[in-house]
């Protein structure tokens, strides 16, 4: 893989392709998972946060309708008490010192899970108790590091669940090839970014693309240093909508990410807020990608709205690699 820049916020995630295929999990772990997955498990727990718990998050989101076992994201120093010797756990932190994920993890050792680890390095790579340790590739700021994550943690999730294994490359093959689409046409991200420029964003999905709101909301917010918000239907249904009155100043722009698996109900409900937002003066965004599995569309909508916040950074004139607040807070923190 060619080398890429990490001190450059634009090269790490235009390397979003090659970065989702370059993790390959040794064939002794994934035979540990395999006989994990034999056992009878109460659960499957996906500890992390931040950057780390996104993959999590979609993870859960692509087999929740197909488990067997309930798949659950923890985003905490404290894991559900009915996570128990019963459960494997996947602890998830890309600098190996985050704080919570260290607690979550040696409280899942403590109550003897079938605890694994995914890290780069750092002191979750020295704890005791883990029954297999996945390191994944170092120097990367953890939302650039998506790709790798995530990847790593499929493979371990699709293995504990008996499921087939995604090519990640050929996601890759196609996600670079969509991306020179892009490129040429009327979706090109920085048009999408000067749509967005003078507004509040509100990324709404459903289903598998909850996560995918979700981490545009976080992307705005770290790289461009914008605010952005993220929301899910049919939840929003009840109460969010509810917000968007012409008497509201704030200019927020709805963002419906669309699916080409939606439900009819949930189309439904896409098309009537879609109606009652323009009727209280706003106008809508759709965005949706041509595709054929739920995983693809993910990560499709996933790569261009990453793109589409560099594009945000650059027309707000700042450093998307630059995260002083958040240094802050973690180096007082450590003070106390």
């Amino acid at each position: 893989m060619e080398q890429i820049a990490t001190t450059n916020m634009s090269s790490m995630v235009k390397a979003f392709p090659k970065l989702l295929g370059s993790v390959k999990v040794d064939q002794d772990i994934l035979n540990l998972c395999m006989k994990i997955g034999d056992e009878v498990l109460g659960g499957l727990c996906i500890i992390g946060m931040g950057g780390s718990a996104i993959a999590g998050q979609y993870v859960q989101a692509l087999f929740n309708d197909v488990s067997t076992i309930p798949i659950i994201t923890v985003r905490d120093s404290i894991i559900p008490s009915f996570v128990d010797k019963n459960w494997a756990t996947i602890s998830v932190s890309y600098s190996g010192n985050t704080e919570e994920t260290l607690g979550a993890f040696d409280e899942s050792v403590k109550r003897g899970c079938h605890s694994l680890i995914i890290t780069s390095g750092g002191e979750l790579l020295s704890r005791h108790g883990s029954l297999g340790t996945i390191t994944i590739p170092s120097g990367y700021q953890p939302r650039a590091a998506f790709p790798i994550i995530f990847s790593a943690v499929l493979q371990i999730v699709e293995c504990i669940l008996g499921m087939e294994k995604t090519d990640l490359k050929k996601k890759g093959h196609i996600l670079s090839k969509r991306e020179q689409e892009w490129e040429s046409s009327p979706l090109a991200p920085k048009e999408m970014a000067k749509d967005i420029l003078e507004s509040i964003p509100l990324f709404i999905g459903s289903r598998h693309l909850n996560p995918v709101a979700y981490r545009a909301k976080c992307q705005i917010n770290e790289n461009a240093k914008a605010m952005a918000f993220s929301s899910e239907i049919p939840e929003s249904n009840h109460n969010e909508i509810e917000s968007f009155d012409r008497n509201n100043d704030l200019p927020f722009l709805p963002m419906l990410l669309r699916s080409n698996f939606e439900e009819k109900r949930i189309s439904q409900r896409f098309e009537i807020i879609s109606e009652i937002y323009a009727e209280e003066g706003y106008t809508p965004l759709r965005l949706s990608m041509k595709s054929d599995s739920k995983i693809d569309e993910m990560l499709l909508m996933t790569f261009y709205l990453d793109i589409v916040s560099l594009e945000l950074a650059i027309l707000r004139g700042v450093d998307p690699n630059a995260v002083d607040k958040i240094s802050r807070l973690k180096e007082e923190l450590g003070h106390l």
